[in-house]
């Protein structure tokens, strides 16, 4: 009796750890897959291939894709590091966003009951000044797309440029400076986040004030027409000369909260701004979504990639690198790199919701 009381209680505590049933399944080569999850639970990927974007749709929660079909070709198309197309959606558009290696942000929608892709104006209105390729999309509540980006305008310092449309992407409204470093630049190399919900839209950045390269936050609570001031994430500080070359994720809970996911020093931390930062584990290139229980995590550790999900340990889904999250339902979807090909992990996840 007492022996299986040892085994019942180590499997109790074996539990938060053992793998998660999950799904994992390539989808086609290529590089930098994005996935949002929609309002409705559609789930859409992204990604490029030489200078090619592609899209794909699962009704399933992640379970299964449909074939890839080309969106457009954008020569010079830049799909590295970080750097690759953005996505979002609508009930009634999916819009993406793409760089070129002169500095060129483009946007693409998709009106999804006729299902034609069509090319929007472009959205940087001084050109050849989003070189660095880092950009973010997101989209509010009333069906406004945000998007910001770095940007070289004016003294070819970067800082954070952002622009709207309320036509799907379309045309874009005139870009307008959210950020300006008074150390003369923001970090060159790294991913700037964007969320929205309701007329709350979220920008996160990597600073570069006083030798410190920290995480900040920008947020507008109307609609991107006024952002207050920058807010520092976390108690820590990085002094680095170099770029880290990884910017992190931000996404809204129900209640438009942010939540914050980056890494200092090969560490990555959860952070709700005003908070202390929570380390959760060694490791890069981390990205989150929210659930109704919590912000599910993924990142990469030495070549695997993790998830961790809201009070649980984190789980090895396979190798590769540079994780892009949704949540549908009660199902996680992970995209990534592996051996260049887009490769998808979906995890049932029993009391997510």
């Amino acid at each position: 009796m007492l022996f299986l009381l040892v085994l019942n209680a180590i499997a109790r505590w074996l539990a938060p750890i053992q793998n998660p049933k999950f799904l994992e399944q390539t989808l086609a080569p290529g590089k930098m897959p994005m996935v949002f999850a929609d309002a409705q639970g559609t789930v859409h990927l992204t990604f490029g291939r030489n200078d090619t974007l592609f899209y794909a749709t699962s009704a399933n929660a992640g379970a299964s894709f449909s074939q890839p079909g080309v969106v457009a070709v954008l020569p010079n198309l830049v799909s590295g590091a970080k750097r690759g197309p953005q996505l979002a959606a609508t009930e009634r558009y999916a819009v993406i966003t793409a760089v070129d290696r002169a500095g060129a942000i483009f946007s693409y929608r998709l009106d999804r009951q006729g299902g034609n892709w069509q090319v929007g104006k472009q959205v940087n209105d001084v050109p050849e000044v989003a070189k660095e390729g880092f950009q973010g999309l997101a989209v509010g509540g009333d069906g406004t797309f945000h998007t910001a980006w770095l940007d070289l305008r004016g003294d070819h310092k970067n800082k954070i440029v952002g622009a709207t449309s309320r036509d799907g992407g379309l045309t874009w409204s005139a870009n307008r400076v959210l950020y300006r470093s008074p150390d003369s630049t923001v970090c060159e190399c790294c991913q700037v986040s964007v969320a929205a919900r309701g007329q709350h839209v979220y920008v996160q950045f990597r600073n570069w004030l006083q030798g410190s390269r920290d995480l900040y936050l920008l947020h507008s609570a109307d609609g991107g027409r006024t952002y207050q001031p920058a807010e520092k994430l976390g108690q820590g500080t990085w002094k680095l000369k170099g770029c880290p070359m990884d910017g992190g994720r931000v996404a809204l809970t129900a209640a438009a909260r942010p939540v914050t996911v980056w890494q200092r020093e090969g560490r990555v931390y959860q952070c709700e701004p005003g908070q202390p930062e929570q380390a959760v584990a060694s490791g890069r290139n981390c990205t989150l979504a929210v659930a109704p229980s919590g912000a599910v995590l993924a990142w990469e550790e030495r070549g695997t990639l993790l998830v961790k999900r809201p009070g649980q340990q984190p789980v090895a889904i396979g190798e590769g690198q540079l994780p892009s999250l949704a949540v549908s339902g009660k199902s996680v979807v992970c995209v990534w790199e592996k051996a260049g090909r887009v490769a998808v992990a979906t995890m049932r996840f029993d009391g997510l919701n």
